[in-house]
């Protein structure tokens, strides 16, 4: 098992990441423009993949009976 603070330091990445997503979807709903709208997909499936690799790697760390 890792330290306390890595996995701190992993949980305020995987909020970091959380507002960042919820940022571009709601930039992306006010996007008209094609090439914008590509441009922040492209952003939001890349923080999509951090996310999910921080998620795994804070399952892979939490002990047993911490899980929020």
């Amino acid at each position: 098992m890792k330290h306390p603070d890595e996995l701190a330091r992993l949980r305020r990445q995987e909020a970091e990441l959380l507002k960042r997503i919820e940022r571009l979807k709601k930039s992306m709903n006010e996007t008209k423009e094609i090439k914008t709208l590509a441009f922040k997909a492209k952003l939001y499936e890349e923080a999509r993949k951090e996310l999910r690799r921080i998620q795994e790697k804070i399952a892979g760390i939490t002990p047993e009976g911490m899980e929020d």
